[in-house]
């Protein structure tokens, strides 16, 4: 684990925000009882930098450790694979509908995203780090290089295939250390008239909605727009064009480009970066106030299970995602509260959850059962999820939402 140093600015003097414990990575599930002897458990801790203001954890571990077998799917839910076509549509018209461009993408997980842009016709290449998933994607036609993206990763890249049209970073930024190493590698990928899309969760939703969730070792830095455009402009890139998405429960996608093309920002730009000033994002005292909303959501939501169980409720999960593993682990949940958690991934089915030991079942078993409650630890998936379980609904199952503080769907 590496001693502290802001991932933007590189300052040493940060504020605690919140300490989520020792804890065991999110994605570290577990083949059986008999693993949980050698669990370990690493301490997480949520901070903000004095200097910038960039929110993130202290530690950062080993991200072989955390990437090279990988348990998430971009290719699951199916409201993603929806999504994949709005973002293709967006990003050729933002672009300025290039015939057929080529599009690199970087940390593309099982190629659902690149699918979309080859079945367009376009040259597509993608790099991540996760052995299994990329080797599904290269599988299904999509060519996928196993490795970390950075800087030295790029020239190669370059030195073989050019510069490309678009580069994509979806959901990485959140993930990587090396911010500077993956912004000039960006840079020197993106061709001189070309468009990059970077795409990360909302400081803004993060805050207004209390998603402390999204806070564990994978997820070490949380990103405002103002954020972005300040890491861009150290490398010479320019964020020209800004959309609030609604995946991920509140997504910035910020559309780049170097900055000597000399491209004038949109309106959109200057109103989401009034937005953030407004809410008081970029200031030290909203996040004090952050950690101590969550130390009381975690009161009400234990107190909301405890009395639950105690009149003899049937309580589980569902989502067995890295949030929902925060959210248990921070909580302190366990069997003894929630029974089991249902998710669709085969990768997690039969498996132990890290650090609380609640078992992950198949949504089929969730069905079956005499469930009385559902608490939606996916939730930024709710609307897909209440969808799915019409049915449950209809024999009078509830579904309890745990934040920003629990109510029920």
């Amino acid at each position: 684990m590496s001693s502290y140093a802001c991932r933007i600015c590189h300052s040493s003097d940060y504020e605690l925000v919140l300490d989520y414990g020792s804890v065991v990575p999110a994605d570290a599930f577990l083949l059986s009882s008999k693993a949980i002897e050698n669990e370990q458990r690493l301490p997480l801790t949520l901070v903000i930098c004095k200097e910038c203001r960039h929110l993130q954890t202290r530690e950062v571990l080993d991200p072989a450790m955390l990437f090279s077998e990988y348990v998430w799917e971009t290719g699951i839910p199916a409201s993603i694979r929806r999504y994949c076509q709005e973002f293709a549509d967006a990003v050729l018209v933002c672009a300025g509908n290039p015939e057929m461009p080529s599009i690199f993408e970087i940390a593309s997980n099982d190629g659902t995203m690149l699918k979309e842009f080859k079945s367009r016709g376009s040259e597509v290449l993608g790099v991540d780090p996760a052995r299994n998933i990329a080797q599904k994607a290269n599988a299904a036609g999509i060519p996928t290089r196993v490795d970390f993206f950075g800087e030295e990763v790029a020239r190669e890249v370059l030195a073989q295939h050019g510069e490309w049209d678009i580069v994509v970073a979806r959901n990485v930024l959140a993930h990587v250390a090396d911010l500077h190493g993956l912004i000039a590698g960006l840079g020197l990928l993106l061709g001189p008239q070309g468009t990059a899309v970077i795409e990360v969760p909302h400081l803004l939703n993060m805050y207004h909605e209390l998603q402390y969730d999204q806070v564990f070792h994978e997820h070490i830095g949380y990103h405002s727009l103002d954020s972005i455009i300040r890491l861009c402009a150290m490398h010479e890139l320019a964020v020209f064009d800004v959309e609030h998405i609604w995946i991920h429960g509140g997504t910035v996608r910020a559309y780049v480009t170097h900055a000597a093309g000399g491209r004038s920002p949109t309106p959109a730009v200057t109103e989401m970066l009034a937005e953030e000033q407004s809410a008081g994002i970029l200031g030290l005292e909203v996040w004090q106030q952050f950690g101590d909303r969550a130390k009381t959501q975690k009161r009400l939501l234990r107190a909301e299970l405890s009395s639950l169980r105690e009149s003899g409720e049937m309580v589980v999960g569902y989502g067995a995602s890295a949030k929902g593993q925060s959210m248990i682990q921070f909580c302190e949940l366990d069997e003894g509260l929630v029974a089991y958690v249902a998710d669709k991934s085969t990768m997690k089915i039969g498996t132990l959850a890290p650090g609380s030991h609640i078992p992950i079942v198949s949504p089929e078993q969730m069905r079956s059962d005499p469930v009385d409650v559902v608490v939606v630890f996916a939730w930024n998936f709710a609307r897909e999820i209440l969808e799915q379980e019409q049915e449950m609904r209809e024999r009078g199952v509830k579904f309890l939402h745990p934040i920003p503080e629990p109510h029920y769907l």
